[in-house]
């Protein structure tokens, strides 16, 4: 297990630090990118990066990406889709909320998290 940093950078202002996960490797940042981009309210011109345990970063990517991504998904029951649905739902500004136990797909060998580059 290693600590990854999840920093969110809106333009013009200093990376402001969302989240430190304990992950058991880089293929599981996906999911947790994903669902952290599901929190933010205003996502235009942000983005999320992730930092490694030496202050490396190892993923950069808009929200936006995060976001569309969650729709390739293979795994029907993804509750990021249905996170994503009712973002939409309440409106593109409206914020979802996710329990901080939260379980990002448990297919994860077949999940989103193999996008981007991480599988």
């Amino acid at each position: 297990m290693s600590a990854f940093t999840f920093e969110i950078i809106r333009p013009g202002d200093a990376p402001v630090i969302a989240d430190v996960l304990m992950l058991p490797d880089e293929r599981a940042i996906w999911c947790h990118m994903e669902a952290l981009a599901l929190r933010l309210a205003h996502s235009d011109g942000v983005s999320i990066r992730v930092k490694n345990c030496k202050g490396e970063t190892v993923v950069q990517a808009g929200v936006t990406t995060a976001l569309a991504s969650i729709e390739m998904c293979p795994c029907k029951t993804c509750p990021l889709k249905k996170g994503r649905e009712r973002r939409f739902s309440l409106g593109s500004h409206a914020a979802t909320e996710l329990p901080l136990d939260f379980v990002p797909c448990a297919r994860r060998g077949r999940c989103s998290c193999n996008v981007g580059g991480l599988s």
